[in-house]
């Protein structure tokens, strides 16, 4: 019991638990979700942008509507691509904090870090 407690302590402080920042800075493969051409349109901007910066990252990007049907597809897509994290892209309207959908769904069951980019015109402000 305390070798796991001092486990999870360290997971905490390198970021490994509840994905965030210090996780995706290391991860070196992503799974990009996105949902709708303003999304996939947003993803393929932010997955540009991370490349310039770590030419090592590979990036795979998962285009499918929102539903059971794109949950499955990121199964498969974790299972052939084995990413270090997961990011959504959502709606700049969408909830920061309110964690519904599939992304939410995400958050809460998978065993890589799920976060999230906001995409649209009111991200750009």
């Amino acid at each position: 019991m305390g070798v796991a407690c001092v486990v999870l302590v360290f997971d905490v402080l390198r970021g490994d638990v509840g994905g965030g920042r210090h996780t995706l800075a290391r991860a070196r493969r992503l799974l990009v979700v996105a949902t709708d051409a303003e999304t996939e349109a947003g993803a393929e901007a932010w997955i540009e942008e991370q490349r310039a910066e770590r030419p090592e990252l590979q990036c795979f990007l998962l285009v499918e509507h929102e539903g059971q049907e794109l949950f499955m597809a990121i199964q498969g897509a974790i299972d052939r691509e084995r990413p270090d994290a997961i990011v959504m892209a959502r709606h700049a309207g969408e909830s920061h904090w309110a964690h519904e959908g599939t992304y939410g769904r995400l958050a809460e069951e998978q065993r890589v870090p799920v976060d999230a980019i906001y995409v649209g015109a009111e991200a750009k402000a």
